[in-house]
């Protein structure tokens, strides 16, 4: 049996593909919504859920929530006299979920699709798989929330083609997509995000406000004294969906704090944060190259995108009423749901395929601290692409392949991944030539190939991260399956034949024709080194349509 996990910051989903549709998996308390709180009780055992939550307050120093925005990091947090990551904590969670569809199927789970962030580089993917280990289960295949909410809305519509932003704003996390669906295929186009922007965000920003309006200091108040501000800043946030004004009051050793706090104030108060938001929405319109969208394309996710202020904000960035879409809380889970089914070949969903992307660029660092891209974020995946590279010197007996994943300019800047030393023909007189190679996968599994041109030596590594150990013989057997990939679209026989064609039509043009034939081959060359393996033949048939017309012309 598979199930889907919406593993999330402030609340938890688990549901399953079954009879022909998602079912949402009930927890002990009939609940669908399991907060991802983890808690010790008062004989020091752990305790996950909706109780643990309830002991935020009253047990600070025992309970820990929002400990997902620290998967992938060194950093612990502490319950009690232990310390512990934030993956150990996260597999309390998924155990717990575990637990209760296994109670509700009657059947044992053997494997788990999980949802994280798009943004979550490789080594928070790698400790949520990890996280999926200390729960006695199998994580084979992650997927991006924006896509599982793509997976679910594309289950809610008609089969016409269409395209939609996806806005994921959950408790920690924000990710927003650009999803275009057409025949059988969901194809994530472009995401952008911010790992560190969600809820608890706008919560904490009314907790400052509160602090400063009773002239206090988090620093000199007691953990349970915050804990408390927290729990009514929560609930205030929530009033002012309704509200123009709210008092916040808020108890302490018999004294009484109080807050008024105007819908008006609470929006200037999230400023800082809104601009966040505006920046993950412009960079992904940008990446999909969409310069107009109407509020009718936006689904909006999450239990963050039910505030009025968030549905405002956006409104006012398209100059449109935006408004929150059907069951936000539960849509990522729907998916996850979905793609289990999917892996299942379950049904009339057998055929759906969900196209992803790589939210990140991959790269190598080059002379001079110099990042070089091979693989740009929003790539198709799998995604193989080919670069070629120099010596740095002559007489060079190596030369060493860092591999980074990132967005800066430097690459010291951006995430280690690995390294791969090669050796190079010794060459006094020339620089010596090569190629560089990167195939990356659905499952995060990147296979750095180098090429020796001078000599047409292969040297391979497949770059892990060290919470993953393979042995020998399954690093070969991903080798040979990631072969598959290695086609760019720029080798294809169409493709070649189509610029042969071009070159042909335009040796007989003369004059502006020449040059509106070259910018279109230029266009036509770069939309392909940029399209999934989907959108090729329209591609393709378009840019031979107009070589067909202008070949008429003649």
């Amino acid at each position: 049996m598979i199930v889907g996990i919406d593993l999330g910051t402030t609340n938890s989903l688990v549901g399953v593909y079954q009879d022909g549709q998602v079912k949402l998996i009930p927890n002990a308390f009939g609940e669908y919504l399991t907060p991802s709180v983890v808690a010790l009780d008062d004989n020091d055992e752990i305790i996950v859920g909706k109780i643990a939550k309830e002991r935020l307050v009253t047990h600070p120093d025992k309970t820990v929530s929002q400990f997902k925005r620290f998967m992938g990091t060194k950093h612990e947090l502490t319950l009690g006299n232990r310390a512990y990551k934030a993956e150990e904590l996260s597999s309390f969670i998924i155990r717990k979920l575990v637990d209760d569809a296994e109670t509700y199927l009657g059947e044992k789970v053997e494997e788990v699709i999980v949802s994280v962030p798009a943004y979550f580089n490789d080594a928070q993917r790698y400790a949520t798989k990890l996280a999926g280990k200390f729960a006695g289960v199998q994580i084979d295949r992650i997927i991006n929330e924006p896509s599982a909410a793509a997976l679910a809305k594309r289950s809610m519509v008609n089969q016409e083609d269409q395209s939609f932003i996806v806005v994921d704003f959950g408790g920690g996390t924000l990710d927003i997509s650009v999803v275009e669906l057409f025949d059988n295929i969901v194809e994530i186009v472009s995401i952008a995000g911010d790992n560190r922007l969600g809820g608890e965000d706008f919560t904490a920003a009314i907790a400052e406000e509160f602090l400063v309006s009773n002239q206090l200091t988090k620093d000199t108040i007691s953990r349970e004294f915050y804990g408390k501000i927290l729990v009514q800043a929560e609930k205030t946030k929530l009033e002012l969906n309704e509200k123009e004004e709210v008092k916040m009051t808020v108890l302490d050793q018999e004294q009484e704090y109080t807050l008024d706090l105007s819908y008006q104030r609470f929006y200037e108060l999230c400023q800082p944060l809104l601009a966040r938001v505006k920046a993950v929405l412009d960079r992904a319109l940008m990446d999909a190259r969409y310069s107009y969208v109407s509020s009718d394309n936006f689904v909006l996710v999450g239990g963050t995108s039910k505030l009025r202020l968030v549905q405002d904000f956006l409104s006012y960035c398209i100059n449109q009423v935006v408004q929150v879409s059907d069951d936000p809380d539960r849509m990522i889970a729907r998916g996850c749901a979905l793609l289990a089914g999917i892996k299942e070949r379950q049904g009339e969903i057998r055929d759906l395929l969900l196209s992803d992307i790589c939210p990140f660029t991959l790269g190598i660092e080059i002379i001079g601290d110099r990042f070089s891209p091979i693989i740009e974020r929003n790539s198709t995946l799998p995604a193989s692409r080919i670069e070629q590279y120099y010596t740095a010197e002559l007489g060079q007996s190596q030369v060493k392949i860092k591999v980074y994943q990132g967005e800066m300019m430097k690459a010291s800047q951006n995430l280690f991944l690995g390294e791969l030393e090669v050796p190079v023909p010794v060459n006094t007189r020339v620089n010596e030539s090569f190629t560089v190679r990167f195939t990356y996968d659905l499952n995060g599994i990147l296979d750095v190939e180098v090429k020796i041109d001078s000599t047409q030596e292969v040297f391979s590594h497949v770059i892990l991260q060290d919470s993953v150990t393979l042995t020998e013989k399954e690093i070969k057997a991903k080798q040979a399956e990631l072969t598959r990939y290695k086609i760019n679209a720029q080798e294809t026989e169409v493709y070649r034949f189509l610029i042969e064609k071009a070159n042909r039509v335009y040796s007989m043009l003369l004059g502006r024709r020449r040059d509106e034939l070259m910018a279109e081959t230029r266009r036509f060359e770069e939309e392909v080194s940029q399209a999934s393996v989907y959108h090729l033949p329209k591609l393709y048939q378009s840019f031979s349509n107009y070589l067909d017309f202008l070949e008429r012309g003649l």
